[in-house]
């Protein structure tokens, strides 16, 4: 983890374009990982819990029981408008669905002939290179199964 977090840090760990924004509105420069940086971070807006993910796995495990609570807090004050979200998205989801179904009829229906050809121009050289692969896939899998067998309990506990 860099000492200053920068826009491009940020791009290179996926953090969403909307937090990258505005972190480059709020530090053109980056921000420097002091004493309060984090807290200053989050009350301008930034999620800043995303930096969880930089953490090792027993700090980790730390932060997570530390913010529980929080969390079971969050969840219980939101679940109502989550549940009200997802009913709502489901309704529009239906709509959606009966208002674009003759369109994918149709759609199937022009594509079939095309498809049909399609799939018959490569049935048969689908088959060969399935019958080309078949042994180097067996001596692959031959090889790996004493390496599978090493691990076969961890495996089974899985």
């Amino acid at each position: 983890m860099p000492k200053i977090i920068t826009s491009a840090f940020l791009k290179t760990h996926r953090a969403c374009n909307e937090q990258r924004d505005l972190f480059t509105r709020l530090y053109p420069e980056g921000a420097e990982l002091v004493p309060g940086s984090i807290i200053r971070a989050a009350e301008q807006g930034l999620d800043a819990e995303w930096l969880r993910r930089f953490l090792s796995a027993p700090a980790l495990r730390a932060y997570c029981e530390a913010t529980a609570p929080s969390r079971r807090a969050f969840d219980e004050a939101t679940a109502a408008a989550d549940r009200a979200y997802i009913e709502a998205r489901a309704a529009a989801r239906r709509v959606y669905e009966e208002a674009r179904a003759p369109a994918w009829c149709a759609f199937d229906e022009a594509m079939a002939p095309a498809w049909r050809a399609y799939c018959e121009a490569t049935a048969r050289r689908r088959r060969a290179f399935d019958e080309a692969m078949a042994p180097a896939w067996r001596a692959y899998n031959i090889a790996c199964a004493p390496i599978l067998e090493k691990h076969l309990s961890e495996l089974i506990a899985a």
